[in-house]
C-alpha cells in the first residue's frame, strides 16, 4: 500500500489598493419580482414593472427605473430597445439564488496570486478606509506606490467570484489604471493527496479548498518519476526495488524506507513542490544479488537466542520469505555462520550471535 504523504509550497500574495467600483452578491428579496417578470413576458420595462410591481403606472416609474437600472449594473438584466430590459443569464442564476450583485464604489484592498492549484486569484476582497490627509502629514506616512495594476489583478475584472478565504461572491467592476501596490504575504498551500485535502495558510489562517482529482497512487508515481525512481517501481505489486548497500538497517529489517523528493518536486500540470519525505514505502531486493545479500543480513540479524536447528530452520524460512521472486535463495549454514561470526583475533570476546551460534554448534542443539 502506498503510504499517505503532504505536498507542500509557498505562493506569493500580491496585496494592493484601490479606488473603484466592487458589487457584492447580497440577498434582495425585493428585487426578485423584478426579474420574474422579466423572465415571465420576455422582457421588462419601468412603465409596466411600476404598474404591475409597484402599483402605479405613472407616479412611481422613476422609482421603478432606479431599480431596473440597479439590476442592469448588477449583471442580472440587459438592455432591450429603447427603453426595455431582458434577463441575463446572470440574471437566471439570481433567480436560483435569491440574490443579486449590489455594486458599491469605495476603496479596497485585495490579495490576488496566481497558482495551478487554486480555482482562481481572488484570496480577499474588503473595504479599505483611507486616512484623511492630516493624518497622513501628522504621521508621515510614506509616499504611495501607484502603477499600473498587476497581471493578477486585471485577470479579476468583472469576474463574479467568492474570495478564497471566504465569504459572498464579489466582482471587481471598475478598476483604475493606477493602484497602490503593498507589500506582499506570503501563503502556504499543503495538499494532503491521500486525503483529497487542500489548504492555504495565510497570516495563521487556514481555510479548505477542493484538492485536484488525481488519484493517490498517479500522484505517487509522478514523485517517483521526479526522482528517476519509475524503473525501481512495481506498479502491481505497489513495492519499490532497492539495492540492499544503499539501505540502512532499520530499513532492512522493516522492509520499508523513507525516501525524500528533493525540490523542487515537480507534479504534471500543478507546479513545484518543496522537499518531502514520503514514508514507510514497502522496498524489495532489485536484483537476485540483492535478494541473498538481504535474506543473509536478515538471518543473522533474527539470531536472538541460542540458534538450535529448530530455531535456525525457523529464521532460515522467514528470512528469505519477502523475496519469494529471487527463490531458490542461497543461505550459509549454522556451521558456516558460525564461522563467519567468529572475532578474527584469537581470544576476542564473541558477540552475542557468535555465542548462540557457536553454543548450538558445540552442544549439537
Amino acid at each position: 500500500m502506498i503510504p499517505a504523504f503532504t505536498l507542500t509550497r509557498s505562493i506569493e500574495i500580491h496585496v494592493t489598493r484601490f479606488a473603484g467600483e466592487v458589487a457584492k452578491e447580497e440577498k434582495r428579496p425585493e428585487l426578485m419580482p423584478f426579474l420574474l417578470m422579466a423572465r415571465d413576458t420576455d422582457g421588462i420595462a419601468s412603465a409596466s414593472a411600476a404598474g404591475h410591481l409597484l402599483g402605479a403606472h405613472e407616479g412611481r416609474r422613476q422609482i421603478a427605473q432606479r431599480l431596473l437600472e440597479q439590476l442592469k449594473r448588477s449583471g442580472a438584466l440587459e438592455a432591450q430597445g429603447n427603453e426595455g430590459f431582458k434577463l441575463t443569464e446572470a440574471g437566471h442564476e439570481a433567480l436560483e439564488k435569491e440574490a443579486v450583485f449590489i455594486a458599491e464604489r469605495g476603496s479596497w484592498e485585495v490579495w490576488h496570486t496566481s497558482d495551478p492549484l487554486l480555482p482562481h486569484g481572488l484570496i480577499q476582497l474588503t473595504g479599505y478606509t483611507e486616512p484623511k490627509a492630516y493624518d497622513e502629514v501628522k504621521h508621515d506616512a510614506p509616499k504611495r506606490d501607484a502603477k499600473r495594476p498587476p497581471p493578477t489583478l486585471d485577470a479579476l475584472k468583472g469576474l463574479p467570484l467568492a474570495p478564497i478565504m471566504g465569504g459572498e461572491r464579489r466582482r471587481i467592476d471598475d478598476l483604475p489604471n493606477k493602484v497602490e501596490l503593498l507589500e506582499s504575504k506570503t501563503g502556504t498551500l499543503t495538499w494532503e493527496v491521500a486525503r483529497k485535502r487542500l489548504s492555504l495558510t495565510v497570516d495563521e489562517q487556514t481555510v479548505d479548498r477542493p484538492a485536484p482529482e488525481l488519484a493517490h497512487k498517479a500522484t505517487f508515481e509522478a514523485l517517483l518519476e521526479t526522482a528517476g525512481l519509475t524503473f525501481d517501481w512495481d506498479a502491481e505489486t505497489e513495492i519499490l526495488r532497492r539495492s540492499f548497500a544503499d539501505l540502512s538497517d532499520a530499513f532492512r529489517r522493516n522492509m520499508r524506507e523513507d525516501v525524500t523528493f528533493p525540490s523542487p518536486v515537480r507534479l504534471h500540470q500543478y507546479g513545484n513542490f518543496e522537499q518531502t519525505t514520503v514514508h514507510g514505502i514497502d522496498i524489495n531486493a532489485r536484483t537476485l544479488h540483492d535478494a541473498e545479500a538481504w535474506a543473509d543480513w536478515r538471518l543473522e540479524d533474527s539470531i536472538n537466542e541460542i540458534a538450535c536447528s529448530r530455531r535456525f530452520d525457523k529464521w532460515c524460512s522467514e528470512a528469505v520469505a519477502p523475496f519469494v521472486g529471487f527463490t531458490p535463495l542461497d543461505l550459509p549454514s549454522r556451521q558456516d555462520l558460525a564461522a563467519r561470526a567468529r572475532p578474527a583475533e584469537a581470544g576476542a570476546p564473541l558477540s552475542a550471535v557468535a555465542w548462540n551460534l557457536t553454543a548450538a554448534e558445540d552442544w549439537n542443539l
